[in-house]
């Protein structure tokens, strides 16, 4: 890709992946404190208490800590990209499945990111409740908004052991999107 013909679109993919990779570390690193804790990530009390927990005392400092307990534990974060001169698509993919919860608190906050155009309008309006979470999707779908990118191109897959976040970018209008082989929970 040339930065003549889409000068904002690699500071766009760059920030978008960054925050999907972020986003599956966190995931992984999260199963290991509700392990260390003893909680069950099933029961939606034990949940609400083990993520009220790990956001209070989860620091920078720990991230290294749990990254390196998460692949002594054989979890992973894989980052593919496919290109082509018709399109892109980049898998940020982790074997930590989703909870029913997790996958509740996400198509929520998918939907309230489609509702905005503007990163700091939804700031304003969700500051208070929601402590950075969901601002990362919600950036994600203004971002592609803002680069002429219908963001049904963005699509969360959750498979029964593995969790795929999925970015395609047509180039043409010869680009095939694979999005109709998904299923929701296989």
């Amino acid at each position: 890709m040339d930065k003549v013909t889409y000068p904002t679109l690699v500071p766009t993919i760059y920030t978008i992946v960054k925050e999907l990779s972020i986003n599956a570390c966190k995931a992984n690193q999260k199963r290991i404190f509700f392990e260390e804790k003893g909680y069950d990530i099933e029961n939606p009390i034990q949940y609400k208490k083990g993520v009220s927990e790990y956001r209070e005392l989860f620091s920078e400092s720990m991230a290294e800590e749990y990254g390196n307990k998460s692949k002594k534990k054989g979890y992973f974060c894989l980052i593919t990209f496919d290109y082509s001169m018709d399109g892109i698509r980049v898998e940020v993919t982790n074997n930590t499945p989703v909870t029913i919860e997790e996958e509740k608190s996400l198509r929520e906050k998918l939907e309230k990111g489609m509702q905005y155009g503007d990163i700091a309008q939804f700031y304003l309006d969700n500051a208070d409740n929601t402590e950075g979470a969901g601002l990362g999707l919600a950036l994600i779908l203004i971002m592609l908004k803002g680069e002429g990118i219908d963001p049904s191109y963005f699509r969360i897959i959750i498979r029964k052991d593995v969790t795929i976040a999925r970015l395609e970018v047509p180039l043409s209008s010869n680009f095939k999107s694979v999005r109709d082989q998904d299923f929701s929970r296989a």
